[in-house]
């Protein structure tokens, strides 16, 4: 996943947005979203190769997403990243415990936004502790913590500007899957066929006031849709 835009308790008609862009080689093998089959309340994509993913959530609204970061050394024989994802989710850890409790050392660069709809979220990276998320909107892509690419101000934009709209949801598509013709950093959605490397997968996930949490996935293969949880 190479671009998380969050709106966390932003908005009291959705207490939860998240849009998110998973970048990746192409001949990476890896299943698009479903209902895991050994945890089959939890609904997102899975590497084949490691077992973990880049962006899952559980029908009672725990969610987790991690991107990679660029230029920060490798550690000999780090776990996977996706790892982290599947752990949290699979798991009963509440978020700010679980994301100070990552060994940040041991892992290749990484941004982990793990949570809980309508409720708390949190953020840890290998260049920034653990912190809770405030209420607002929040974003990440491959950039250290303390660098703002131009693709992060982007995506809190369309956020903010979805948030407003109606439509939030294809709003929020276009943006996801629209590209621009910039450089990395700006780029939204990536396309490097010389590369065998791109965007892979666009996830919304919509939490709504009355309970209901909508996921959608647009991947080459087409587009899934699922409802996790029901209005109450």
């Amino acid at each position: 996943m190479c671009l998380i835009a969050i709106a966390h308790l932003a908005s009291t008609r959705w207490p939860l947005v998240i849009a998110a862009n998973r970048d990746e080689f192409l001949d990476r093998p890896a299943r698009a979203a479903h209902a895991w089959d050994d945890a089959p309340d939890v609904v997102g994509g899975r590497d084949l190769r490691a077992g973990g993913s880049w962006l899952a959530v559980t029908r009672g609204g725990r969610f987790a997403m991690v991107t990679n970061v660029r230029g920060l050394p490798e550690p000999h024989d780090a776990p996977s990243r996706g790892a982290l994802v599947a752990d949290f989710v699979k798991g009963h850890a509440a978020p700010l415990v679980y994301a100070e409790g990552v060994e940040r050392a041991r892992y290749a660069g990484f941004h982990l936004v793990v949570g809980e709809a309508g409720r708390i979220a949190a953020h840890v990276s290998s260049d920034a502790a653990a912190r809770v998320i405030e209420p607002g909107i929040f974003a990440v892509s491959n950039a250290p913590a303390a660098i703002d690419w131009p693709k992060i101000a982007y995506a809190r934009e369309a956020m903010e500007r979805a948030l407003q709209s109606d439509d939030i949801e294809p709003e929020l598509m276009r943006f996801l899957t629209t590209p621009r013709g910039g450089p990395i950093e700006s780029e939204v959605f990536v396309a490097l066929p010389a590369m065998n490397y791109g965007t892979r997968a666009s996830t919304i996930v919509i939490a709504a006031a009355d309970g209901a949490i909508d996921f959608t996935e647009r991947t080459a293969a087409g587009e899934a849709r699922f409802r996790l949880r029901s209005p109450s």
